[in-house]
């Protein structure tokens, strides 16, 4: 897939939202919603016990999404703030290091959040092809687990967006009726916050 390829499929799957994880919510809220990766919202694990209810957690619930060996895009990308020099851990580079990623057009910070970003501010985003299948990415879902790395997978076939982060993932799904059922399906995991974070 070409960079222009994926940015014609975003602009139509996902119109009017840019490539940043943190701001689905804001954007798609019918059709987002989130699940805790640990018994009662804990945060990080702190053992192997919790590093496997983890991973066992985020890998039923991504997989009854997107299936078995099911072809998805990775993406990632880096802050540059100001000084153009790129903000990111060198682990970011060892562990997405197997992965042929394509470049996508710099967006303007600025343009998103005046108030947090100056002008020159931009996010690199990138993409790479990988496919889904039960554990074959645990060494990167610890890695996002231990917020070492912000990286999402898209399916633009099943029209589903799955965002891991430090504390649970975040799911961009198709309609709010699919969302709606699959809340129900895994509610014992869902944040019992009023804002559902």
């Amino acid at each position: 897939m070409t960079k222009e390829d994926f940015q014609k499929l975003w602009a139509l799957n996902y119109v009017d939202m840019v490539p940043i994880s943190y701001l689905f919510k804001h954007h798609y809220p019918s059709q987002w919603f989130r699940i805790h990766s640990l018994p009662e919202s804990k945060r990080y694990a702190d053992d192997e016990n919790e590093w496997e209810i983890l991973l066992s957690r985020q890998n039923e619930i991504i997989t009854d999404l997107l299936g078995y060996e099911t072809p998805i895009l990775m993406v990632t990308g880096e802050y540059n703030l100001g000084d153009n020099k790129p903000n990111h851990l060198t682990d970011e580079e060892e562990i997405l290091k197997p992965f042929s990623f394509v470049q996508l057009d710099n967006i303007k910070l600025n343009k998103i959040d005046s108030e947090q970003y100056d002008e020159l501010d931009i996010y690199r985003p990138a993409f790479a092809p990988t496919i889904w299948k039960p554990n074959y990415h645990n060494k990167l879902l610890k890695e996002i687990a231990n917020d070492c790395i912000r990286v999402f997978f898209v399916s633009f076939d099943k029209n589903i967006i799955v965002a891991p982060y430090d504390g649970g993932v975040d799911f961009v799904l198709k309609d709010a009726f699919t969302k709606e059922s699959y809340k129900q399906k895994y509610r014992k995991w869902l944040s019992k916050r009023e804002d559902r974070l």
